[in-house]
């Protein structure tokens, strides 16, 4: 793979990194971006959409 290709990749998952960790927020505050808080943001998602498919 050409090295040029392979800084171009750095540097968007860098981007992309760091959108996320401006999107990662609690309570309308902004955090630190943790792997832990984007999965159970995930899941606590997931559970409200299996209950409001169960009521109807």
């Amino acid at each position: 793979m050409n090295n040029l290709l392979q800084i171009r990749e750095k540097i968007n998952r860098a981007n992309r990194l760091y959108e996320a960790k401006l999107l990662a927020t609690k309570n309308g505050e902004v955090i630190p971006y943790r792997r832990s808080v984007f999965e159970e943001r995930i899941r606590h998602a997931q559970k409200e959409i299996r209950l409001k498919e169960s009521k109807n």
